[in-house]
């Protein structure tokens, strides 16, 4: 038996190995052993064609969603937990040995001292065979304020004051943890609107008209955004909420979830906002400003996330560092309107009471772009990237309507030219862009996932990314942009009024970004989460 590696490449934090194992049989599999004694790691995938093989694995969720322990990882074919041979290199196929960060066998991420992992592929001198050498190094949690307050200084307080919360609300939720549940209990959970909507919305309203939530007790919890302060009431509610639920159900990044340690009997349930897989998160980003510290414990409590698509599960996989396992293809729930004729019809109507401009217009667009900056705290957009003045020209020739939602984060408002008020609306009080959709017959986006959505209606996109390398640098993307997005790119406000003018839109690419990035597409995803999830 021999094992040929032809190819290395690390493509972000996932290992990539292509080769060929001469001699295979059914019971051989390939895997890294460390050295150092941390046994035998199986890499997540494994896709053969004859003796020809691919594999792919995490380095930073791989060790039960962590990263590696530092080692020197042999590659090996095993039959059980006995190598048959180790992995060598293809005839010229060589690499420099030294730690270079833009080499494409080694991974380096520098988090700051005390706090960093690397990879880098080698070469035994002695005998030819491939190893990863694997370092790492996790910050240590700091002591408890009690050990060090003599230390601390009143510029301090605030911290110490969090870590005296932090304490009580973690002790509250090990006493009512450790209470007997009733096994029926279902918490609905939000840190970022008031009440519930979205995905929670369409799986609360069919367990309702299925008649099963007659057999659960259901729960409600809800803040307006993640900087929204509770009462001291409110958290001790909350904490009580969370620690004695049986299923928990959050719908975004949401803090006060992640600092408790749930029972294994416990399904804590992400229903992301967001379909597909478009612009990179969490762990993708770990040499972009806003990538996760190495031993964070953000999204890491997680049992289930229903998903669009395989592709989906793959992206939020290596995004949060959790098992692909805990990652169900079954769809999403928000998007089962889309092949619900009585839904969309009564939503077009109540849209058009809400826009009662785009009803007489021959053609309604929709502006969504998404926004700039790191977060909530500093988004914003840059509006002089759109002539307002020239586009409402443009639709009153044309008899057409414009409507514009920004994103939720950005808040300054949009300033319409008091000529064109009539073929330019502001979204900006309505929350759910995906209601806006079923009266709009062309989206123009950039970076927004909304094209997942519109997608599902097989209407024309057409996508204005006036900064992509920009955007790039800053947040990048799973995928090529390019190879990414369903219709035309253009990059100069002109560019864009000529595109819509002469309908450049190809519906091939389209169709075959619904099949890549939708398992199913029949409007029954909030069926298949609460009988997969809910009802086991």
């Amino acid at each position: 038996m021999q094992l040929i590696i032809e190819e290395i490449e690390f493509k972000r934090i996932i290992l990539h190995v292509k080769g060929v194992l001469i001699g295979k049989d059914k019971n051989t599999q390939i895997k890294f052993w460390n050295e150092a004694g941390g046994g035998l790691l199986t890499p997540t995938h494994v896709e053969w064609e004859g003796d020809r093989f691919h594999l792919w694995m995490n380095v930073l969720s791989i060790n039960n969603e962590s990263p590696m322990l530092p080692g020197i990882y042999y590659m090996g074919a095993y039959n059980d937990k006995k190598c048959r041979c180790s992995a060598e290199l293809t005839e010229g196929l060589t690499f420099e040995q030294d730690e270079l960060k833009d080499n494409p066998v080694n991974i380096v991420i520098n988090k700051g001292k005390g706090h960093f992992f690397r990879a880098f592929s080698r070469l035994n001198l002695d005998n030819g065979d491939y190893y990863l050498d694997v370092r790492c190094e996790m910050p240590e949690d700091p002591p408890f304020f009690i050990k060090k307050w003599a230390s601390r200084h009143a510029k301090n307080i605030k911290r110490n004051l969090w870590e005296i919360t932090h304490w009580i609300s973690v002790s509250e939720f090990k006493h009512y943890a450790k209470k007997k549940k009733s096994g029926n209990k279902i918490l609905f959970a939000s840190g970022s609107r008031g009440e519930i909507g979205g995905n929670e919305e369409f799986i609360y309203n069919r367990l309702k008209e299925r008649g099963l939530d007659k057999n659960y007790e259901i729960c409600f919890d809800f803040k307006p955004n993640i900087d929204a302060k509770r009462s001291l009431f409110k958290k001790y509610r909350f904490t009580k909420l969370l620690a004695t639920s049986d299923i928990i159900f959050i719908d975004d990044y949401y803090p006060d979830v992640y600092k408790f340690d749930y029972p294994k009997d416990v399904k804590v349930v992400q229903l992301w906002h967001a379909c597909g897989a478009f612009k990179s998160l969490g762990f993708e980003r770990m040499d972009k400003p806003g990538a996760p510290p190495l031993n964070t414990r953000v999204h890491k409590c997680y049992t289930h996330m229903p998903v669009s698509s395989v592709h989906s599960a793959w992206h939020h996989a290596e995004g949060f560092c959790i098992d692909e396992s805990k990652f169900l293809p079954i769809g999403i729930a928000r998007t089962d309107v889309f092949f619900d004729e009585e839904y969309k019809k009564k939503t077009a109507e109540k849209m058009y009471q809400e826009f009662p401009r785009a009803k007489q217009a021959k053609r309604v667009y929709l502006y969504a772009p998404t926004f700039r900056g790191k977060n909530a705290l500093d988004a914003f957009f840059p509006f002089g990237q759109v002539d307002l003045n020239a586009w409402g020209k443009f639709l009153k020739e044309r008899d057409e309507h414009l409507i514009i939602k920004m994103h939720p984060f950005v808040k300054e408002s949009i300033k319409i030219p008091g000529e064109y008020k009539d073929y330019i609306s502001d979204a900006f009080d309505y929350r759910e862009v995906n209601d806006i959709l079923f009266i709009v017959d062309v989206l123009i986006t950039d970076y927004s996932s909304v094209m997942y959505e519109f997608s599902l209606l097989r209407r024309p996109m057409y996508f204005y990314a006036f900064d992509q390398k920009m955007y790039e640098a800053s947040r990048d993307f799973y995928e090529k942009y390019e190879d990414t997005v369903p219709g035309p790119i253009v990059k100069r406000f002109d560019q864009l009024l000529v595109a819509l003018k002469e309908e450049t839109f190809d519906p091939k690419r389209l169709e075959g970004f619904i099949t890549k990035n939708f398992t199913y597409t029949d409007g029954k995803a909030t069926d298949r989460v609460i009988d997969e999830i809910i009802l086991k």
